[in-house]
């Protein structure tokens, strides 16, 4: 009995140092496939251990986990998500101001902006207007941008731009009806003069998407004779007269018509046949500034200086004018002498001054009739350098001669 129990115990060794690798050096490797099966052999009594003998435990075989083909992704459960666009990072003011810039250079019509964490200072809306005049302050090239409305939601800024039609090609289908072309800014200036009678507001149709609004406007500024303004309509489509305060168009009307009379009387009594332009413009220089005094009330008593010596009525009627009167009627002389000229607004000694730009054989002058009353002429057709010689004078010299151009 004994030599059985040693026998079977016996057995039962070898296999468990069989399948766990024992001092044989027979056992596998983890890297080794399992071996096949083999028969087991038959224990004593059919494999039952006797009576208070314990089974000896059945050696685990350690298996290899599957590992996944190499075109097969490992299932985590979840879908792969798409490549995601970098978020937006949000923008400061001047980061605002800058893309508001581009937007309203390139004709966009409508820019949305990512404002999270933005701080106003008036509002959303009502900081973005400011943002956009301050554009058009730094900018004035963009001011066919006449309007931008601003909205907030959420995070976003949406801003939508209005331009003028002449700058979008709003024209391409034909001109709108009753409307008047303004081709150039010479066209803006006569279509204006042509609002001399009174008229209060005339339709316009710009068609040359290079003009300025800047430029155009002034030339309009050159059409009232000191009389009327006449401003752009704010989308571009209308040339809008107003009269000075206290006054309605229809008198500055009748004033302008009354300095054209007086003028045909200096013309009358200084041109004569033959003369070039040249000849033309010193006779009617000469009248001027040797005829109209200063009107120093001015300086000593401005609430009783009437408006009339601040245009060509005062100097052409009472012989008294202050620096607008000598250039309004000096441009008013040479209009109905065909001469082609332009009045200048600048700084002359510090103060605000008005003289004149004279166009002669496509070569443009300075003249400034009003340093020369009592019949002088030091400032007879000058160039810009020689005007700028005399010292005390600045004004912008490109604006006046790209109405000349």
């Amino acid at each position: 009995m004994r030599k059985k129990r040693y026998l079977a115990c016996l057995l039962a060794l070898c296999l468990l140092l069989t399948a766990c690798g024992g001092p044989s050096g027979g056992g596998q490797s983890e890297t080794e496939a399992p071996p096949a099966e083999t028969e087991e052999p038959s224990l004593p009594n059919d494999g039952q251990p006797e009576e208070g003998e314990t089974p000896p435990a059945e050696a685990e075989i350690p298996t290899e986990p599957e590992m996944p083909e190499e075109s097969e992704a490992p299932e985590t459960g979840e879908k792969p998500r798409p490549p995601q666009p970098p978020r937006e990072e949000p923008l400061t003011k001047e980061d605002i101001q800058q893309r508001l810039t581009e937007a309203m250079t390139a004709l966009e019509p409508e820019v949305q902006l990512n404002v999270s964490g933005m701080e106003w200072q008036f509002g959303a809306e009502n900081d973005l207007k400011n943002i956009y005049y301050a554009i058009l302050s730094e900018h004035p090239e963009l001011k066919y941008t006449y309007d931008l409305e601003p909205s907030l939601s959420g995070d976003t800024a949406v801003c939508v731009f209005r331009y003028m039609p002449y700058k979008t090609g709003a024209y391409a289908g034909g001109l709108p009806a009753g409307s008047h072309t303004v081709a150039s800014l010479h066209d803006a200036e006569v279509m204006a003069q042509g609002m001399n009678s009174g008229t209060q507001r005339l339709s316009i149709a710009i068609t040359d998407p290079d003009l300025a609004v800047e430029d155009i406007q002034r030339a309009l500024g050159q059409a009232g004779y000191g009389w009327i303004r006449y401003d752009l309509s704010r989308d571009g489509t209308e040339i809008v007269a107003t009269a000075p305060v206290g006054k309605d168009l229809s008198a500055c009307a009748e004033a302008i018509n009354e300095s054209f009379r007086l003028g045909g009387e200096v013309l009358a009594r200084t041109l004569t046949d033959g003369m070039t332009d040249r000849e033309k413009a010193r006779a009617l220089y000469d009248d001027l500034v040797g005829r109209v005094a200063y009107d120093f009330r001015y300086y000593s008593d401005p609430a009783h200086m009437p408006y009339e010596s601040t245009v060509a009525l005062g100097a052409l009627r009472d012989d008294l004018a202050i620096c607008g009167g000598y250039a309004h009627a000096f441009e008013t002389l040479l209009d109905m002498a065909g001469i082609e000229n332009y009045t200048v607004t600048g700084i002359s000694k510090g103060e605000h001054h008005m003289w004149n730009y004279v166009v002669l054989e496509g070569q443009g002058y300075y003249c400034d009739p009003t340093a020369d009353r009592g019949g002088m002429g030091n400032h007879f057709l000058l160039t810009a350098d020689e005007l700028t010689a005399l010292g005390g004078y600045t004004w912008d010299r490109t604006a006046v001669e790209t109405l000349s151009g």
